[in-house]
């Protein structure tokens, strides 16, 4: 008897062996969708080939989490700022920001003004300075030509005395020692009109047009003012600048604190929201961009949130968001794609930011299909 019934299972599971192992397979669950153990149906309830190739090309279902368009920033503190401690923070979770504004003050604010101020005052004597170089150099250069002129006046009337005195000499009318001096006046004329035309050319234009003292001043002035831009530029080294446009998501620090190293705060564009989905790498060849998209969650009543896929990942990588089955593959190969929700559900999703959904898209199905009743 034992041996009848051992020959009969045998045969039964050969010849039904291959039905038995369809069903298994069209009743598995998607990988990483939860426990990996087949479920057995009544061979009755077989779907039909036709029905197992229009199911390969359904729906999509897949986990995600909510973000802002392009992503949550985390804003640190700026380059340069040291040890500094934050003093002031200006803005709350929930405002809306635009790209500069000052978000928080660090404590050494104070420091970086009195170096613009000093900056500032160095400036303005430098101003000062090459205003009064420009005076005096306009004065000296016409004192100068006066002085040449009147040289030149001496240098005329030495000469002529000169001629004179030879003339006289002749006649003997002169002595030879009044002809020397002739001769003495003449030489000392002809130095001091020398030296009058060679501190001439100090107040000649150089090469870049300007006079050489109003050069060494502008050379002054204009490193005065890079002081100054200097020193309002380190300003920035003690205020926390608004990186984008968009609201404050998260303040994580306080006035007196040093903050982490991930960062002051949080923020992002919640206008303009969008999920973030891991999409099984089998499955991603059902996605295209412009689907539709239908998320929900039980945070967010029974009104799904709706959008359209914007973009589809190229990097395979290792799923992080995963069901709350403890039998969920956590091991899984996914792709990201990104789904830009709609305006009236951005404003529904604005308020939770990270918070995990259900997402389907919606794979388009030919018509041919739908008319076959399928």
């Amino acid at each position: 008897m034992f041996l009848t019934l051992l020959i009969g299972g045998v045969g039964g599971l050969y010849f039904q062996g291959p039905a038995v192992r369809a069903i298994f397979a069209w009743t598995s669950l998607e990988p990483g969708a939860g426990a990996r153990q087949p479920i057995a149906l009544a061979v009755d309830r077989m779907p039909s080939p036709e029905r197992v190739a229009k199911m390969a090309k359904g729906d999509v279902v897949a986990l995600g989490r909510l973000q802002p368009a392009g992503g949550v920033v985390s804003v640190a503190l700026p380059q340069g700022a040291g040890d500094a401690r934050i003093d002031r923070i200006l803005v709350d979770e929930g405002d809306a920001v635009a790209e500069g504004d000052v978000l928080a003050v660090l404590d050494s604010l104070a420091v970086f003004e009195a170096a613009l101020t000093s900056a500032e005052s160095t400036l303005a004597i430098r101003r000062a300075v090459l205003a009064q170089t420009k005076v005096q150099a306009s004065a000296t250069k016409a004192e100068i030509l006066a002085q040449i002129r009147g040289a030149e006046a001496s240098l005329a009337a030495a000469e002529s005395e000169l001629a004179r005195a030879g003339t006289l000499l002749d006649r003997g009318v002169r002595t030879q020692a009044s002809l020397e001096d002739a001769h003495r006046a003449v030489d000392m004329s002809r130095a001091e009109l020398d030296r009058l035309r060679a501190s001439l050319t100090r107040h000649q234009p150089g090469p870049d047009g300007q006079q050489v003292d109003i050069a060494v001043a502008t050379a002054d002035l204009a490193a005065a003012e890079a002081a100054v831009e200097q020193a309002r530029r380190d300003l920035d080294r003690a205020r926390v600048l608004a990186p984008r446009d968009g609201s404050i998501i998260e303040v994580a620090a306080r006035a007196g604190e040093r903050p982490a190293a991930d960062g002051l705060l949080r923020m992002g564009e919640t206008a303009r929201m969008e999920a973030e989905l891991e999409v099984f790498q089998t499955m991603v060849p059902r996605v295209e961009v412009g689907q539709s998209v239908s998320l929900t969650s039980g945070v967010l009543g029974s009104e799904p949130l709706s959008g359209v896929v914007s973009r589809i990942g190229t990097l395979v990588g290792r799923q992080n968001i995963t069901a709350d089955d403890p039998a969920a593959n956590t091991d899984a190969r996914i792709l990201l794609v990104t789904v830009a929700l709609d305006e009236a559900s951005s404003v529904r999703a604005a308020r939770y930011v990270h918070l995990e959904v259900i997402a389907r898209i919606s794979a388009a199905v030919d018509a041919s299909e739908e008319g076959s009743g399928l």
